[in-house]
């Protein structure tokens, strides 16, 4: 009889400890979303101790950029490595930056390349990106293009900006590829519909000359615009000299269409 009251007991105890975890998690996060760090803090860092994956990365996150606490690298190399170890993409992604850059940590190529790859074998779009920057500059690994161009291909799938732009200028200029404008062109399109500023005047240079697409001064008109707006170095002179070319119907239309983008394209 008390064998079975014990396990009775037991039962409660489990049955009731998971909504406490749950609520703290949500409780932690909601002070996170708040900017109140260290009450997130109060809260998660129970549930980091007991092995919860998400809160050691959240964890990790906080001590690396201090948010909330004191910024401590060894705390945030624990807590990612933790996670890390959990298969956790996006901490592994973390700790193969920190161990890149070097900042408030010593260098370590070789460390960073494990943690990338590991990221990256989960199709982290950040962590492919790296990896083929790695192969690309012969940083921590061989100088090898063609691996440099299967890690943008598949960062770029998995939605990697940086890497889509890349994968256009790699194109355009035939680095280790023969060269492939219409490729070029629709890597850039990619990218430039998700901001990105460098891609946005390559479009629009693409549109002017008519290379790799149709000719189309209207459109080169608004993504040399785009670019400007975001400062890139020539671009402002490259819409005022392509405005001057389209007769005023076709100048209204531009017009019209530079704000719609703007809504749409612009960061």
């Amino acid at each position: 009889m008390l064998k079975r009251i014990f396990l009775h007991l037991l039962l409660l105890v489990c049955c009731t400890s998971q909504p406490g975890f749950a609520g703290a998690r949500e409780d932690g996060l909601k002070a996170f979303k708040q900017g109140n760090y260290e009450l997130a803090l109060n809260y998660w860092t129970p549930l980091a101790q007991s092995g919860d994956r998400e809160i050691q990365y959240n964890l990790g996150v906080m001590y690396s950029e201090g948010r909330g606490v004191e910024k401590n690298i060894e705390q945030a190399i624990n807590w990612l490595s933790e996670a890390a170890e959990q298969n956790d993409a996006d901490a592994q992604f973390r700790l193969g930056r920190l161990y890149t850059k070097g900042i408030d940590i010593e260098q370590n190529l070789e460390t960073a390349e494990y943690w990338l790859r590991r990221s990256a074998n989960s199709n982290h779009g950040g962590a492919c990106y790296y990896l083929a920057q790695f192969y690309a500059h012969g940083q921590g690994v061989p100088r090898d293009d063609e691996l440099a161009l299967r890690w943008y291909y598949r960062a770029a799938e998995n939605d990697n900006t940086p890497s889509q732009y890349n994968l256009g200028y790699i194109h355009e200029h035939g680095i280790g590829i023969p060269k492939n404008l219409p490729e070029a062109f629709r890597w850039y399109d990619i990218a430039a519909r998700k901001g990105a500023a460098d891609a946005q005047a390559n479009l629009g240079r693409l549109y002017f000359t008519g290379q790799g697409t149709e000719k189309d001064p209207v459109l080169a008109f608004v993504w040399f615009k785009l670019a400007a707006e975001q400062k890139i170095q020539n671009a402002k002179q490259n819409a005022q000299f392509t405005f001057k070319q389209l007769d005023k119907s076709a100048q209204q239309q531009a017009l019209a269409l530079l704000e719609e983008y703007k809504k749409k394209f612009l960061k």
